[in-house]
């Protein structure tokens, strides 16, 4: 026989409680906060590669050719290396303390590059690059990482596809308010001035996500059952 399908009731009831409800505030708004600034920065890299250098002029081909040419420096200097470094630690450090060497040092490299950008720019584009190289590798081997794995170990079986998919609505919502906040704020003051704020307020989710990463579980060596209680 099949088990009973669980029900609305039952998912009030067990979240009504703090220590459960707790879990779930922490997976949903750290999901939520890390892709303000994922999205917020990497559906809009263009920008930030015309700053370092990385426009193509002339024909749109060449255009895309250079944009692609600095995606894809990009990727493979921070992106991929923060993947592969999550899959060799994530079993030794465990999710929760990667999520916060994460979020503390994308907190600290978005203050540095949002309060200084001009000045970086001006004086070193080299010093630029590794920056925002080093916050696609602190994604990556940080929240964008352990945001989808901790929902998906750390609820009772039959509430844990619906948690983790809340979980990841809320993750999305922060990628339309960052599309839409970026496109609606960018051009305050002039063709993308407003930039550098913008920075500073992925730093500001950065902190949030921080502070609310205290809520989640450390799931490291559980088993589903051990976290279940069951």
């Amino acid at each position: 026989a099949q088990p009973d399908r669980p029900t609305w009731t039952e998912f009030y009831h067990h979240f009504k409680h703090w220590r459960n409800l707790r879990v779930l505030v922490g997976t949903t708004v750290t999901w939520f906060a890390l892709d303000v600034a994922f999205y917020g920065i990497n559906l809009n890299s263009s920008i930030i590669l015309n700053a370092i250098g990385f426009a193509g002029t002339g024909t749109p081909y060449h255009a895309l050719l250079k944009n692609a040419g600095g995606n894809i420096i990009l990727n493979l200097l921070g992106t991929l290396p923060g993947y592969w470094v999550t899959v060799f630690t994530i079993d030794r450090l465990g999710r929760r303390t990667i999520q916060f060497i994460g979020f503390t040092v994308l907190l600290v490299l978005f203050c540095i590059l949002g309060f200084a950008y001009h000045q970086i720019l001006d004086k070193s584009v080299a010093a630029f690059i590794v920056l925002f190289t080093l916050a696609q590798f602190f994604q990556n081997f940080g929240p964008n990482t352990t945001t989808f794995i901790i929902p998906a170990e750390a609820f009772p079986t039959r509430f844990r596809s619906t948690c983790h998919g809340i979980s990841a609505a809320c993750g999305k919502v922060g990628a339309v308010v960052a599309q839409l906040g970026f496109f609606q704020l960018k051009d305050r003051g002039g063709k993308n001035a407003f930039i550098p704020q913008l920075i500073q307020i992925f730093a500001l989710f950065m902190l949030i996500g921080l502070i609310f990463t205290w809520f989640v579980p450390e799931t490291k060596g559980k088993s589903l059952e051990e976290l279940s209680d069951e």
